[in-house]
């Protein structure tokens, strides 16, 4: 097929994946690091179209609620009366205050652009709402490497192993998921860092130093995102000098120049995006490298040694998380290796072998640290899809020989290995960033064994919840989170009747607050407030994928409570006994104790420093509770203890007797004045 007719089918595929997730984009929360990149965008931004530091020259932020199932502008106020500021042009985010703190992060060129798609699709045109609008630069870039996936390998290696290897990266869960909001940092660096491969190897094969300068340009835009491009190096020379060696050809003059050229354009793109390194190029360039060694190569704290103990943490969620076709057709691909390697002029197979095998390598040393699943290395999706295109190709080609199949039936039989994938997905969406393979049984399976990060959706679900919250809390409702961060969830998204604010925990109070989390690996006993919830509270939301939640939501009410702890009762006859910086209240027998209000007077007295509380069941053996004080347990009285009172919270433990330390000793916590003591009541 002509290289005209690749390239027209190429875009139309990119087209059409462009749609789809343009369509589900508003099914997905906002990424947990948003907060971290998209004011630092904007301020950035602001500075480099109008030179301005802060944001004098915009009008004032005013809130509004913005319907979170809707792509377009659907507001509780007429749209023209919103005033297009982004909710992330932060006037407590500047300029200015990134020129102190800046280098300890990542670049900032995504930040800046997905910030000007904003500040065009929302601020100027209002075509799409203030959060969604950011995420069309991720979605854009996605589609971009669907079409040069089909390209590059159709032009390669024929038009079945090109869809199918558009079919395998389309259909990796991983990558669609994210697709929709990691775009920021790991989807346009796996973009940028397959364009900057395709046209440097093109420039090599076609000994165009035009073609290799243009190479620069994408290596910069990914240097401007993260420093993993850096690692391409390790693809590319490998890949140069065995071709250079077949061709028995040495590379001239102009190619060496461009090559290096290339690589000055990134790092001045990379320089130029970043004004923070304006200041004091050398020592910026420092605490950046210094950023991504803590980073990424702390995992033996700084033991050499470790670089030769192998890391299988990276490979082991790969092989569970990639469905089994594409897995499958992958490990083909490396059967039919050696014969390819041997046939092609241009050993571009090479290429997406050592591609597809560096970014896993580079994280599989106990010495490097990798979390969170594989979702920072997305740079080795594409070469697995091409891989598996490849393998299919050579299992294809073999059974043609055999069985004479019909003209096309290739297309046939990959639409419908690829089906099972496209179904599961469909019942998983849109958490399939959550997706484990029939090798670990799915989620539950994952769960069950217990395998790092099952479950974590990135932010992803919160939407789900907070669609699920503005439909049906009642009106004036408070919300707050198990856990987490404020950011999380952008706050125009939630109904303006509802006080969504994290000081409103109220544990063994029951306030009536709805509470919601990410439930994951390890969420269940963070902290107190998590505890509380899973042990004493019925969900009234979930968000299942097979069969296990990936977020929850309560709503802290007596009558939601577990059966066992809806009633409680008020302790009679404590008994205080006061030491030297501490104090035991003995019950006169042993109870299942939900919470203690404990009065005090603040004379002559110093403020609480420290302190613990332990509890025993008999009075003599003691066990320290795990919230230390000042505590932050239930937020709705503040961090406690407060000036007078001190309400602290159990999970109905069995006890009889409560010991609470304190330094200094002469704490005002000592001048105890009242003593109520809550417990479970019996049945």
């Amino acid at each position: 097929m002509p290289n005209k007719k690749i390239f027209n089918i190429a875009v139309l595929l990119g087209f059409l994946y462009f749609v789809l997730l343009l369509l589900t984009l508003p099914h997905y929360g906002i990424n947990w690091d948003t907060i971290n990149h998209l004011p630092r965008g904007q301020a950035y931004l602001n500075y480099f179209l109008t030179g301005k530091k802060d944001y004098s020259n915009l009008p004032m932020y005013q809130a509004y609620w913005q319907d979170p199932t809707s792509l377009l502008i659907k507001s509780d106020r007429p749209k023209s009366e919103i005033v297009r500021r982004s909710l992330y042009e932060n006037n407590g985010f500047t300029f200015q205050d990134l020129m102190g703190w800046d280098g300890r992060g990542h670049p900032p060129l995504s930040d800046i652009i997905s910030s000007l798609f904003n500040k065009i699709l929302f601020g100027k045109l209002g075509l799409i709402n203030d959060i969604d609008s950011y995420r069309v630069y991720g979605i854009l870039l996605s589609s971009c490497l669907v079409g040069l996936v089909f390209y590059w390998t159709s032009t390669n290696f024929g038009t079945l192993a090109g869809f199918v290897s558009t079919l395998a990266l389309a259909t990796y869960p991983l990558f669609w998921s994210e697709s929709h909001f990691n775009t920021e940092k790991d989807i346009p660096e796996a973009v940028f860092w397959s364009f900057f491969l395709f046209v440097f190897s093109l420039g090599i094969i076609k000994k165009s130093s035009k073609t290799i300068l243009l190479s620069g340009v994408f290596f910069g835009l990914a240097l401007g995102t993260k420093f993993n491009i850096l690692f391409s190096f390790a693809v590319l020379i490998p890949w140069v000098l065995v071709y250079w060696i077949s061709q028995k050809t040495k590379p001239n003059r102009k190619i060496v120049l461009a090559t290096f050229s290339a690589v000055v354009i990134g790092f001045l793109i990379f320089i130029a995006s970043w004004p923070f390194l304006w200041q004091d190029l050398l020592w910026g360039l420092g605490q950046v490298f210094g950023f991504y060694k803590e980073i990424g190569i702390t995992g033996g704290h700084g033991n050499i040694s470790n670089l030769l103990n192998p890391n299988f943490y990276a490979i082991g969620w790969i092989v569970l998380t990639t469905p089994v076709t594409t897995l499958l057709l992958c490990l083909a691909s490396f059967v039919a290796l050696p014969k390819i390697f041997k046939s092609q002029k241009t050993k571009i197979v090479l290429l997406f072998l050592l591609w597809l095998v560096v970014p896993i390598l580079r994280v599989s040393s106990k010495e490097t640290v990798i979390y969170g699943g594989v979702r920072q290395i997305m740079e080795f999706i594409p070469a697995m899809a091409i891989s598996a295109g490849i393998g299919f190709q050579f299992i294809y080609e073999k059974l043609e020989k055999k069985l004479k199949l019909i003209p096309n039936l290739g297309y046939i039989i990959a639409i419908i290995l690829f089906l099972p994938i496209v179904f599961k997905m469909i019942q998983i969406h849109p958490n399939e960033n959550t997706f484990f393979n029939f090798l670990a049984g799915g989620l539950k399976g994952a769960k069950e064994a217990n395998i790092a990060s099952w479950g974590n959706t990135f932010g992803a679900a919160y939407r789900k919840g907070i669609i699920w919250i503005n439909k049906n809390a009642q009106l004036n409702s408070k919300l707050t989170f198990a856990f987490e961060l404020m950011p999380n969830i952008p706050n125009n998204w939630v109904r303006r009747d509802i006080l969504f604010h994290n000081t409103r925990r109220s544990g063994f109070i029951r306030d009536g607050e709805y509470a919601i989390t990410l439930t994951y690996q390890g969420t269940a006993e963070r902290s107190y407030y998590d505890r509380y919830l899973e042990k004493t509270q019925k969900p009234v939301f979930q968000e299942l994928v097979d069969g296990v939640a990936v977020l929850k939501i309560w709503k802290n009410t007596k009558e939601n409570a577990v059966f066992e702890y809806k009633e409680l009762t008020l302790v009679d006859n404590i008994i205080p006994i006061y030491k030297n910086g501490s104090m035991e209240f003995a019950l006169n027998k042993a109870s299942k104790l939900a919470y203690l209000d404990i009065g005090f007077t603040n004379d002559k007295c110093e403020k609480l420093i420290s302190g613990k509380v332990s509890l025993s069941a008999d009075g003599k053996s003691w066990v320290n509770y795990p919230d230390l004080l000042p505590t932050g347990q239930i937020s709705i009285f503040g961090e406690q203890p407060s000036e007078s009172r001190l309400v602290y919270s159990f999970l109905g433990e069995e006890v009889r007797k409560i010991r609470i330390e304190f330094e200094p000793s002469d704490a005002c916590l000592k001048n105890v004045s009242s003593v109520k003591i809550y417990s479970l009541k019996e049945s």
